[in-house]
């Protein structure tokens, strides 16, 4: 599945200062750092989608307990586990499916559920902002130097990609990272 960015080009332009236009080149690097920019956003989160996808379909390997656990969140619905009834499970509102016909998660269970925020959503937001933040540091310095200096020692360093900064991607592992996906009894 292929996921989107979190932001478009004219949501970048919306936070560039007013007098920085983007060339029709500049637009289409734009595209293609806001696409990578989203990537390593959701690499950040633990490989969360964060973008909502309905019924989605993933298989997991059970390992003869109660409870399964799904790898993506928020869950907003699940609708199907293959070969089993509603009756035989359960699922908790959260992220987890119990079995409720007294046998254990065995082999590999494919299930169907929904997943992720809506574009309006708060959190989703932050990963939009996020996104444009680290285009837009791309476009306003393109040549990526960054300098430090302490005292009397001065350096100067050139970057060759786009990157979060410290504190985007701690934000990100607090909205988005949850606890590793295993299935517990």
């Amino acid at each position: 599945m292929v996921l989107g960015p979190f932001a478009s080009v004219a949501d970048l332009m919306a936070r560039l200062p007013p007098d920085r236009v983007l060339s029709i080149e500049e637009q289409a690097q734009a595209e293609r750092l806001l696409g990578d920019a989203s990537h390593l956003i959701r690499m950040t989160a633990g490989y969360q989608q964060i973008s909502r996808v309905d019924n989605d379909t993933v298989v997991l390997r059970g390992s003869r307990s109660l409870v399964l656990t799904l790898p993506q969140r928020p869950v907003l619905a699940v609708t199907a586990v293959a070969g089993l009834t509603a009756e035989q499970w359960e699922w908790d509102g959260g992220d987890r499916l119990t079995r409720l016909d007294g046998c254990v998660w065995r082999g590999a269970t494919t299930v169907t559920y929904s997943h992720g925020l809506d574009e309006d959503e708060p959190a989703y937001q932050v990963a939009r902002a996020i996104a444009c933040d680290a285009v837009k540091r791309t476009l306003l310095n393109p040549t990526m130097i960054r300098s430090h200096q302490v005292d009397d020692f001065a350096e100067t360093l050139a970057d060759a990609r786009a990157s979060l900064l410290d504190g985007e991607a701690e934000t990100i592992r607090q909205a988005f990272a949850g606890p590793k996906v295993s299935v517990t009894g």
